[in-house]
Order: structure tokens, then C-alpha cells, then sequence
């Protein structure tokens, strides 16, 4: 895993400064501890700094082809890069070194452009073609792994965070405020924007060409539900199952110590099962717990604990320390209001104490239908759910119309002017027609809240702490079966995630397959009633905040007092807007 950055200059006559190339990647340095490196050419530069997983002698970078015409930057895992580098060496391609980056390198050569439609991984990367003088820059296909940039009349800029590109003097920090109102919808910003104008993210999926031409950006995945075929219940269960095992023993190559996130729920405990079966060591597992009884999962962790004999290691939070916000903002780069980044940025930081890799369950619930919400949709007929759609996204905003319609100042309603963020999802909802209306709802939630809350949440925190995540759920061929299986068999007799319990009946410990279902929560109501309160009154209410600029401070007064007083539970608007002016405080201000 690594931290990649690189600029393009659209002029032949001008020159890529090392010194800005080093700023990018010192900026970077949390997610590549072990080394740096540049290549410096004319009017291309890559840089590159590395956390060492595999072929830790040999697989620095930028890495080159045989006469150096083709290098690479890359900041991923590619779990068939062994099959395919002897697939590569049969049509004549010499290999150097026994790294995944070198196998790229090599598909580009022999597949061009769809080169990434034989990768098996995550990654996010660029190649620079010095023979074509173009930049080619891709990103896996559920966007496992982030890729920004920014471009202007003059120059490409790419990298993995948006704080690199931003070490660039000459860009401008000038805030987007459609990206600001996604945000008070989602908690999140999709892609492609960003908080920042002119930076914006690669889609997943997507790989893009860089030259004198300009930008092309193409798509070479999408995901498609629904079963072309009639096949029994069992034949789903036992390919699942089948399925899942394999994604599993890929992802745990490695060099350095390995182990996984154990939260005592279904999906990371499948995985913790399906690991203690392919090795001979017991596997370290990491759990976090909180000392609130109504959100403390550790009991759970501790059953597949046991059950299938890990070396654990747990951490109760208690409370919320206050000085995290500023840490944590400065890792995210724009406003994330996902509260559970807290304890993501704990379980990364316990798991580095003696971990450099970690597997994790994320992404089950949108593959197998885990989500309590999606179980309304499950009997819709095709014109009722259309009907849903938006009251989908008004159940799922932070800040729904008649709340923003108080809080936003006038100014902020003028600037706004008519834009909906409900077009985001409503872009992906039009992807789906004549499919059933589980399946709708499970795509949307793949296009959106996984890749831009979800995972965006493993990355951070793990990379925060130089740590490497993987999701084993998320292999895509793991994927593309697990969308062919009927939505009637995901819920049946009013469960969630029906065929993965079924699967996995013989694996993961009974009081774990059958317990309610639960997310990881974060007593926030409590936290602003303590740790957080004067770190709220003071960032918020302060003169010359950013909310103060805004939106209608009277408005947030009025929640602060109804939430302080017990009327009514605020936290998660309030926690919006608390980000929102740290966020400020931290990159406007």
C-alpha cells in the first residue's frame, strides 16, 4: 500500500519541479512510511512513497519496462498477479522482480488501454507512455482505492489525497458549494466532486488518458443485477460459499504480519472463520468496544473469537476525546460526518501495534442485502418504487428539505440556486429500470454510499496509521455472482442476508448468524451531552464562524437546546455541522 502523486505539464516547454513533487509526497507520508522515490522527466513527473507488503526488496517505484519508456505508479494489491505474470512471460515479457507493480506494467504493454479488465485487486494507478506521451491513470472497480486530481489549461495534477494536491501554491481553495449541499444530504460528498473546486475524484470503474489532447475518461466495469437463470437454492448457497473462500486465501498474500477486523457481526466474522481455516497460526484479530452497554459489540467479537481460536486484541473506547476531530478532518481533507471513522481510526491505530495488513467484512451488507432499510423495498412493484426513490434519499439524508430550508441563510439559498443532490442517486436509480426493486436499491447503494462513505472510511483511517486494509467481500468476480443471485433469496422469511447466513451455517457460531442487526454505532447523543459540548458552543458559536456565514444560527441554537434539554435526539445534525466548521477551521479559515 502507498501514496502515489504526479504532475503532467499540457506545455512541452515547461518543466515538473522536483520541489513540488517532493511537497506532494511529503503530505503522503502516513500512508507509505517506508520509502520515497521520484521520476523526474521533462515535463512528467510520478511520485511515490511505500508501506512494503510484498516483494519488499525489490518492488519500489516508479517502477519501469525493459528500455524505461513506460513507468508506473501504483498504490494497491493485485491478488492474480502471480497467474498473471506467467500468462505475461508465455508472450514474451521479462520480469525483473517478483512485485504486482511490475505486472502492470507488462499488461499495459501486451493489453493497452483494457489492461485493468485483467487486474483482480485494488488499486489506484498511473503510467506514464513516454512513446505515446500519454498519462494513463485507472482506479479499481468499487473504488477500493481514492484517486483525485485537478487540471487546468496548464497542467494535470493526480494523487491519492486531496491535501497533496493542494501543497500546489497556484490552486485556489474555493469551496463548491453543490459539493457542500451533498454533503449536508449524504454526510459524504459523491463522486466525482470534491469540497474544492477544480479537484475532483476519478469514478471507480473509470480510467482516464492524459495528453496534449486533453482528458478522455472511459468506464470498463458496472455491476448488473438480477438472475439470468432458475438455479435452486443450494447451487447459490454452495457457489457463494465456494466463492468467498477463494477471495479469502487471495487476500491473504503477504510478506508482512497479517490479521483482521473482528466486530462480532456476520461479515467480518465469516471472515476471521474462513482465514483460521487456511493457515496453521492462530489469526490476530482486532476489535474495538465502547463503554456504553447499548453500543458495546465486544461480547460478540469475543464468541467468534473463540470459536475459532484467534489471538485477540481489544480496545474500549471511553468517551470521545475531543482533540481527535482535528486529526481526523486532516486525514479526510473535506467534510465526512460518518461518526464511525471514530472507531475505524481506533481499530486501525490497535491493529498497527502489531499488524501491517488487515482483512475486513465491509461491503457485506450492500452485496448480500444486510441493511434493515432495504427490506421495505423488497415487495415494491416497479411503479411503486419508482414513486420511492426520492422518499429513499429523504430517508437517508442527514439534513432532509424542511431542515435546510431553516438552517440555510439566504445567501447560501441564492447560491445554491435550483440544484437537488437527489440527482446523484437518481442518475444511478435511471441505470436500473426493469430490474427489481431489491436489486435497485442494493446498485444505488454500491454507486454511492459504499464508495464514498464506506470505503473512503477503511482508507483513511488505516492509512492514517499506515496500515493496510483489505476487503475480500468486495473481489469482483465474488461480486458478479453475488448480484445473480435472486433478491428472494437474499431476504426470505423476513431475514437479511438470507443465502449468506445459509452459507455460512456451518462456519460462523450460531448466536452471531441469528442476532439482530446492528451497525456500528457511536453514542453521540451522549457525547454532546459531555466530552463534545463546549467543543461544539465553542467552534460553532463562536464569531466569525463558518456556520455563522451560512446558515441561520438561531436554527442550530434551537437544536443544540432541544438536544441538551432531552427533547428531542439532534446528534447527527449536529455532528454534521460540528465537522462542517472544523473542516473550516482546519482548510478555509
Amino acid at each position: 500500500m502507498c501514496g502515489i502523486a504526479g504532475i503532467f505539464k499540457t506545455d512541452k516547454t515547461e518543466s515538473v519541479s522536483h520541489k513540488l513533487l517532493s511537497d506532494m509526497i511529503s503530505g503522503l507520508k502516513h500512508r507509505g512510511p517506508d520509502e520515497e522515490s521520484f521520476h523526474v522527466n521533462g515535463r512528467v513527473g510520478l511520485g511515490h512513497c511505500r508501506l512494503s507488503i510484498i516483494d519488499l526488496e525489490h518492488g519500489g517505484q516508479p517502477m519501469f519496462n525493459e528500455d524505461k519508456s513506460i513507468s508506473i505508479v501504483f498504490n494497491g494489491e493485485i491478488y492474480n498477479f502471480k497467474q498473471l505474470r506467467n500468462e505475461l512471460i508465455k508472450n514474451g515479457h521479462i520480469f525483473r522482480t517478483n512485485s504486482d507493480t511490475e505486472v502492470i506494467i507488462h499488461a499495459y504493454e501486451q493489453f493497452g488501454n483494457s489492461c485493468v479488465e485483467h487486474l483482480r485487486g485494488m488499486f489506484a494507478f498511473a503510467i506514464w507512455d513516454s512513446r505515446k506521451e500519454i498519462l494513463y491513470v485507472a482506479r479499481d472497480r468499487v473504488g477500493i482505492k481514492p484517486l483525485f486530481y485537478y487540471r487546468d489549461d496548464k497542467k494535470f495534477l493526480f494523487s491519492s489525497e486531496i491535501k497533496s494536491i493542494l501543497r500546489d501554491p497556484s490552486i485556489k481553495r474555493e469551496m463548491n458549494y453543490e459539493a457542500l449541499e451533498d454533503y449536508l444530504s449524504y454526510g459524504y460528498i459523491p463522486a466525482p466532486k470534491t469540497i474544492f473546486i477544480g479537484i475532483n475524484k476519478l469514478y471507480p470503474g473509470h480510467f482516464m488518458t492524459v495528453s496534449k489532447e486533453g482528458i478522455k475518461i472511459s468506464e470498463y466495469w458496472d455491476l448488473i443485477f438480477g438472475a439470468k437463470n432458475n438455479y435452486s437454492e443450494d447451487y447459490y448457497s454452495d457457489g457463494l460459499l465456494e466463492r468467498i473462500k477463494e477471495s479469502v486465501n487471495s487476500h491473504m498474500i503477504s510478506d508482512v504480519p497479517l490479521g483482521a477486523f473482528l466486530s462480532g457481526g456476520i461479515d467480518s466474522s465469516t471472515i476471521v472463520g474462513l482465514m483460521s481455516k487456511s493457515g496453521n497460526n492462530p489469526i490476530d484479530t482486532v476489535s474495538i468496544g465502547f463503554d456504553e452497554p447499548d453500543f458495546d459489540e465486544l461480547r460478540y467479537a469475543g464468541i467468534a473469537s473463540r470459536r475459532f481460536n484467534t489471538n485477540s486484541h481489544e480496545k474500549i473506547l471511553y468517551g470521545c476525546d475531543s482533540l481527535i476531530l482535528d486529526q481526523l478532518i486532516s486525514q479526510y481533507d473535506e467534510p465526512f460526518a460518518d461518526p464511525a471513522m471514530i472507531p475505524n481510526f481506533y481499530i486501525s491505530k490497535l491493529a498497527r501495534e502489531n499488524l501491517t495488513v488487515c482483512l475486513s467484512g465491509d461491503g457485506g451488507d450492500e452485496v448480500f442485502g444486510g441493511y434493515t432499510r432495504f427490506m421495505h423495498y423488497v415487495n415494491l412493484s416497479q411503479t411503486s418504487v419508482a414513486h420511492a426513490e426520492e422518499e429513499y434519499f429523504k430517508k437517508k439524508s442527514y439534513l432532509n428539505s424542511e431542515m435546510k430550508n431553516h438552517l440555510y441563510s439566504d445567501s447560501l439559498k441564492s447560491l445554491l440556486g435550483e440544484y437537488n443532490s437527489f440527482h446523484i442517486m437518481k442518475k444511478y436509480f435511471n441505470r436500473t429500470h426493469g430490474w427489481d426493486s431489491l436489486s435497485r436499491v442494493q446498485y444505488v447503494e454500491l454507486k454511492t454510499y459504499l464508495v464514498d462513505d464506506i470505503l473512503v472510511k477503511v482508507d483513511r483511517s488505516s492509512m492514517a496509521n499506515s496500515l493496510e486494509v483489505r476487503v475480500p467481500l468486495l473481489d469482483h468476480e465474488l461480486l458478479k455472482f453475488a448480484a445473480s443471485i435472486p433478491s428472494i433469496y437474499k431476504f426470505k422469511n423476513d431475514q437479511v442476508k438470507y443465502i449468506l447466513k445459509k452459507a455460512l451455517s456451518g462456519i460462523v457460531p450460531r448466536e452471531i448468524i441469528n442476532r439482530p442487526k446492528k451497525g456500528l454505532l457511536v453514542p453521540l447523543h451522549k457525547w454532546f451531552r459531555n466530552e463534545l459540548k463546549n467543543v461544539f458552543e465553542q467552534k460553532v458559536f463562536k464569531n466569525n464562524s463558518f456556520a455563522g456565514e451560512f446558515f441561520n444560527l438561531k436554527y442550530i441554537h434551537d437544536m443544540w437546546d432541544q438536544h441538551q434539554c432531552g427533547s428531542r435526539d439532534n446528534s447527527k445534525q449536529l455532528w454534521t455541522i460540528l465537522i462542517l466548521e472544523t473542516w473550516a477551521d482546519n482548510y478555509i479559515h
